[in-house]
């Protein structure tokens, strides 16, 4: 997909769901000539995967993780500092972004799924391409709805039925689990269609199979709910079966990390795209080619077992040292942030000495995979049940297996393997869904945040597991749209 991001997103970023039918397509193709060869589906699904390197996706969508316990969000945004604190106004800014881009992802979706069908009755597509590129745009769609749902909870399910009919002025969806059934509805189909092994810049089957694992642990919101998490387990299993996890921590956040199995989906970049703001240019100091938000807590440093390399590869630390290409060892000092931290694993740099925007960001990995199954496994049949997965995870880690663990133990194996990848917030709100945390309680001790924070933290439940609608949309929408209730002014 890398190949054709930079060619279409001038396309993309002109496409409105109101006129995805009458767009005017590369150039000066029209809908009637555009949608007739293979390198047409192609570059309309590299438009989909485009969405995610923008600022809105890339970058703005990490924001929501802020409310949890690994960082402060740092930065001088006062939209940042209303999300951190749990007072998020419907009006922020970074509510509409998010939410905006992800209908963009839907609306490319869409049009493949509306217009896939007719390059495959012309012809101009073999089976195995055609499959593959309807498979990820079921996904693509399903992954941008996942977003949705794990940030909002309720939004306006847009299918392509509602495109054909010229219908985008509709209500949210009646509950989270009706939009979740509707993603796993997606997922299914993704899965019949993608191949096993992922393309670098694609997703094969793991990435659906992820994501419906995921789903089936946030539907379980009592500790031992049978139904779901026996519905993670089996599906989970099938990305322990297929996807290996790496041997080298590292090398998942380094160039060439498209070529590992465990990376199941990942946001493809290079030093030329035009919109450096991503997830690896937003985090880490500003006099290092940063731009200084989202600083490690002591809490979450302490987490790490000695001899953990994940430490390492995760955080850098006041007086630990960078190479920092041609400049050398740089030193981490206590000028450079507020918790004498800063998120190092998306950080590289060039010989010359530049900061090294171009690396590929895993969204999904299977070693999230793995450990959503031990904690399914755990919770179910009880301390030990999940030590072969926990200990697959740990192997590539200096330490030693664990035996007999149990939740807790769960806990911290998946805070320090997943660190700084947007997990850690949802992860809380599903753990208190199942009695395993009281979020109001928890989050309020003073390790939980920096200390100016202290008294202005506070989250509540349950308006606080999911975030407002933008409320321009709602406006404009003249009463079709409704608030989320627990937002009502």
């Amino acid at each position: 997909m890398k190949n054709y991001i930079i060619i279409l997103i001038a396309m993309v970023m002109t496409t409105s769901c109101d006129d995805i039918l009458e767009q005017d397509l590369v150039g000066k193709r029209t809908d009637q000539d555009y949608w007739t060869t293979e390198a047409d589906m192609v570059d309309a699904l590299a438009g989909a995967y485009g969405q995610w390197a923008t600022r809105a996706l890339g970058m703005h969508d990490l924001f929501f993780d802020n409310q949890g316990d690994d960082h402060w969000r740092a930065g001088d945004h006062a939209q940042d500092e209303e999300i951190e604190t749990f007072n998020t106004d419907p009006s922020n800014y970074k509510l509409r972004d998010t939410y905006k881009y992800k209908y963009e992802v839907i609306s490319s979706a869409n049009g493949i799924l509306i217009n896939g069908p007719k390059v495959k009755d012309l012809g101009a597509i073999g089976d195995v391409s055609y499959n593959s590129i309807m498979g990820q745009a079921y996904f693509l769609r399903a992954y941008a709805y996942y977003r949705l749902y794990l940030i909002h909870g309720q939004v306006p399910i847009i299918t392509e039925e509602n495109v054909l009919a010229n219908e985008y002025n509709i209500p949210k969806c009646e509950s989270p689990e009706v939009l979740s059934d509707f993603i796993l509805a997606d997922l299914e189909k993704a899965i019949g269609l993608l191949p096993m092994n992922n393309v670098p810049g694609s997703v094969g089957k793991g990435a659906a199979w992820a994501v419906m694992t995921s789903i089936y642990m946030h539907r379980a919101k009592e500790y031992n709910n049978t139904e779901f998490l026996n519905k993670a387990i089996t599906t989970g299993q099938n990305v322990v079966d297929n996807y290996p996890l790496a041997d080298d921590y590292l090398s998942l956040f380094r160039e060439g990390n498209q070529y590992l199995e465990e990376n199941l989906f990942i946001m493809m970049n290079d030093m030329d795209w035009i919109n450096q703001s991503i997830m690896s240019k937003h985090r880490g100091p500003r006099p290092w080619g940063m731009y200084g938000f989202q600083e490690p807590l002591d809490d979450l440093v302490n987490e790490y077992e000695a001899g953990d390399v994940r430490k390492s590869v995760t955080i850098i630390s006041d007086g630990e040292f960078a190479l920092q290409g041609s400049l050398g060892l740089v030193e981490h000092t206590s000028d450079l942030t507020n918790t004498g931290h800063s998120y190092f694993k998306y950080m590289d740099w060039t010989e010359s000495g530049n900061f090294n925007h171009g690396l590929n960001i895993p969204f999904l990995r299977a070693a999230d995979t793995y450990l959503l199954v031990a904690e399914a496994q755990i919770r179910l049949n009880g301390p030990g049940a999940g030590d072969d997965l926990i200990n697959a995870v740990r192997e590539r880690t200096g330490l030693d297996p664990v035996s007999g663990a149990d939740i807790d133990d769960l806990i911290h194996e998946t805070r320090v393997e997943l660190a700084g990848e947007n997990f850690r917030y949802q992860n809380l709100l599903r753990w208190d869904k199942a009695g395993i945390y009281d979020l109001e309680e928890f989050l309020a001790r003073p390790e939980k945040m920096i200390s100016s924070d202290v008294g202005r933290k506070v989250w509540s439940g349950p308006k606080n597991y999911y975030q407002p609608l933008y409320q321009t949309d709602i406006d404009n929408s003249d009463g079709v749209l409704e608030q989320n209730p627990e937002w009502i002014n």
